[in-house]
């Protein structure tokens, strides 16, 4: 497998939650600001009256949403289909595809952990224990008073997207009191929202693939079944479905057991049966 190294930033969210009413305002005018080569987060700010502080902790979060290209701040196509056709974040694809893109990439180290190691074998959480439990080594890379300041703040900006924002609505978590927080039972995949996932795994973490073995599509890391925490049978019955509709062809001969992906089947094409109603069931 090939795997795409990338540095680790800490203050990913700089302790705030996602506030997606502001993102799709932030949205709505790069829609505006096609064929630039770039947007300045002036331009945003002069434009939308949002405090410069503001401006940078949500186009940080919209990069790692998937949203945006990062240093350039104009949409990418997924971000351009969301805006398009489902600019309040209203679409449980739309949820799930931000929720996998965020949480597969380890650069942004804090939301990856917490989605990847900490939820898989914890039910309850606190802020306080989950950050003085799994970011220990995070010193090495960072000052101790710089982790011992912002994680605690990063911790709960996570924990708070998934309780008190639109990503509540994906049902992972749900909020105990104050600072505290319980694994909930997360609404079901749909099977388009878990192709494009698919497709993105290969892209950034399979070059040049054309198929995916099955077992790395259910457990590898970064694969849709392990950060999306599905049990196997789930995964195969969604790559099943999938299979049934003509979306990928599922090989099991002899020792293979593998998922082939066309050419034609890319995340441009899936974004159109989402937003454009060719649904795969």
């Amino acid at each position: 497998m090939q795997i795409k190294r990338k540095f680790m930033k800490l203050q990913f969210t700089n302790g705030y939650r996602p506030r997606f009413d502001q993102i799709s305002r932030i949205m709505q005018f790069l829609l505006t600001k096609e064929g630039q080569k770039k947007v300045s987060r002036q331009e945003i700010i002069s434009a939308l009256g949002i405090p410069n502080k503001q401006i940078e902790n949500l186009t940080s979060m919209m990069t790692g949403f998937g949203l945006v290209r990062p240093r350039v701040s104009l949409l990418t196509n997924f971000g351009k289909a969301v805006i398009q056709s489902d600019p309040y974040f209203d679409k449980l694809e739309t949820l799930w595809i931000i929720h996998y893109i965020v949480s597969s990439n380890p650069e942004w180290v804090v939301w990856y952990r917490i989605i990847n190691s900490v939820l898989p074998v914890q039910d309850l959480f606190e802020v306080a224990q989950v950050s003085s439990q799994y970011f220990s080594d995070l010193t090495i890379h960072f000052s101790e008073k710089t982790v011992s300041e912002k994680l605690p703040k990063e911790v709960g900006a996570v924990f708070a997207a998934y309780s008190r924002s639109e990503l509540s609505h994906l049902g992972i978590l749900k909020a105990e009191g104050t600072g505290n927080f319980k694994k909930s039972n997360p609404i079901e995949v749909p099977d388009l929202a878990f192709l494009f996932c698919l497709i993105y795994y290969r892209n950034e973490y399979l070059l040049g693939s054309s198929a995916i073995n099955t077992e790395d599509a259910c457990l590898a890391e970064y694969s849709p079944g392990r950060v999306l925490n599905l049990p196997e049978y789930q995964v195969r019955t969604i790559l099943g479905n999938l299979h049934n509709a003509g979306l990928v062809r599922l090989e099991q001969l002899a020792n293979l057991d593998q998922v082939r992906l066309s050419d034609s089947m890319t995340q441009e094409s899936v974004l159109e049966r989402i937003y454009g109603g060719n649904d795969a069931n």
